[in-house]
């Protein structure tokens, strides 16, 4: 079995990751903030309040764990990386 290693590629993927996720964090603190500046000082109807409601549920519980999953993928792509090239190295 032979084994391709690109590893500039591969640490410039999980560095996209990084980046990636590090700006959807960002954005999401913005959208945080906009939905509970507005709701319900802005727009108080039960549609809003139901919005504010599951963002809230979603950005302390849903959001959090998907952005540290994705951030483990770019640690685990970094792991690969220095697997494959210590086993070529011990070849």
């Amino acid at each position: 079995m032979n084994i391709t290693i690109n590893p500039g590629a591969a640490t410039e993927d999980a560095a996209q990751i990084d980046q990636i996720v590090t700006q959807m964090e960002e954005d999401m603190q913005v959208l945080d903030k906009a939905i509970k500046n507005n709701i319900p000082d802005g727009i108080q109807t039960s549609w809003s309040d139901t919005l504010r409601g599951n963002w809230e549920s979603f950005y302390t519980a849903d959001i959090p764990q998907t952005m540290e999953e994705m951030k483990l993928s770019a640690t685990n792509l970094r792991m690969a990386v220095d697997a494959a090239l210590k086993y070529d190295q011990e070849r």
